[in-house]
């Protein structure tokens, strides 16, 4: 069996496991600041990992909620089993499954699936990007002041706050027609490779959020990088996308006028 039909599956079964789990009372811990995880996560991510170690027993894993690379391996998977926890947990239907595969450190297969809407997102590097079964072919907004931006951010108290989310959001705000925040980051990049955004950022994050969406958003064409300008990697803590580069380098540029002004700190 191909990698890409293994992901599907794995996705759509621990998206049906967490579906049986919504509006169901949930024990949420807290593995830091505002940082919350249920069982449902965690059982989630067991299953993800046990279907994909059923068929590629040699590959590796990275995933949120506690499994890591025990051994170097050319072929690494990197999966959120559920980003989207605190809306998964407040009763938002906003939610999604992201598995992705690397290889030597870069994504060569991604898959993000919503559960409630019952969309699949998938790209293989190369092969572009579909939405259940069909290939996807962004309709790109004819000027940046129509472009839908979506964002994340941390709380102002969390340890790891680069205190980057409300700059950058203050000086894109003038430039585009609306703005979502919607609590997922795999999501946010689903929906910027299908045209529904058109540019999303988080200024802290890490690789499981987003390694898979990035390629989906990379497979139509677009661009999608930290905030250094680099590619998205296993070190990856921020991000921006764009389904339009011309877009994508509009914002970067905002991102290093922010990064460079002395007042921000």
């Amino acid at each position: 069996m191909d990698a890409l039909t293994v992901a599907i599956a794995a996705a759509r079964e621990a998206g049906a496991l967490i579906c049986r789990q919504f509006h169901q009372p949930n024990k949420v811990a807290l593995k830091g600041p505002s940082d919350i995880v249920t069982q449902v996560d965690r059982d989630a991510e067991n299953l993800i990992v046990a279907r994909i170690r059923s068929a590629f027993p040699d590959h590796q894993f990275m995933a949120e909620e506690g499994h890591a690379p025990e051994r170097d391996s050319e072929y690494l998977w990197v999966i959120d089993p559920l980003d989207g926890t605190t809306n998964f947990a407040l009763g938002i239907p906003h939610f999604a499954v992201s598995i992705a595969l690397a290889r030597r450190g870069r994504a060569v297969l991604g898959v993000v699936y919503d559960p409630v809407q019952d969309e699949t997102f998938v790209a293989e590097a190369g092969q572009g990007t579909q939405l259940n079964g069909c290939r996807i072919l962004c309709a790109r907004k004819a000027t940046m002041s129509e472009t839908a931006l979506a964002l994340g951010y941390l709380p102002t108290h969390y340890n790891h706050n680069p205190g980057l989310a409300l700059p950058i959001l203050l000086r894109l705000y003038p430039l585009v027609e609306s703005i979502r925040i919607m609590g997922s980051a795999a999501m946010n990049l689903a929906y910027v490779a299908c045209g529904r955004f058109d540019i999303c950022y988080n200024d802290y994050l890490n690789p499981w959020d987003v390694m898979a969406g990035a390629l989906l958003v990379e497979e139509v064409g677009g661009m999608a990088t930290d905030f250094a300008g680099q590619p998205i990697a296993l070190d990856t803590h921020s991000i921006l996308a764009a389904n339009d580069p011309a877009y994508y380098r509009q914002a970067f540029g905002v991102v290093q006028q922010v990064l460079a002004d002395p007042r921000r700190r």
